[in-house]
């Protein structure tokens, strides 16, 4: 699977993200991030669909939180694949919100051995809930 990030990954549904606020799977904390789920059938041929957060209160210029965005974009992006082994087979599909709650900007050094663990603690959540 290359490493890419396609419109039709991203999650865009007004359903589904109401339903992922309302209904969602708590999920877990790992410092600055925050990952809630719900399994639900998407209309991609992605077995997950991502949201991607900031808070406004912590940043409220909007270009901070879009560059916020852009680095949680870019971590997800090359570490899919872990996630992506066990679901290609499987029917399941999941709607996964990815918060970043810090109140400041973090190093890409940093960010990126956090959303490692993280990544593989959502792995193993995602296996043992389903």
């Amino acid at each position: 699977m290359a490493f890419t990030f396609q419109k039709s990954e991203k999650l865009c549904s007004k359903k589904i993200i109401e339903k992922l606020f309302s209904k969602g799977n708590r999920g877990f904390t790992e410092f600055p991030f925050r990952f809630s789920w719900i399994e639900v059938k998407l209309d991609s041929n992605y077995p997950i669909q991502v949201l991607i957060t900031v808070s406004k209160r912590n940043f409220p210029k909007a270009t901070h939180r879009n560059q916020i965005k852009r680095q949680v974009r870019e971590l997800y992006r090359t570490h899919k694949n872990k996630l992506y082994e066990d679901f290609l087979e499987s029917d399941k599909q999941f709607a996964l919100m990815i918060s970043y709650i810090a109140k400041e900007k973090m190093l890409h050094q940093e960010l990126l051995k956090l959303f490692h663990q993280s990544i593989l603690r959502l792995k193993s959540d995602l296996e043992k809930n389903n």
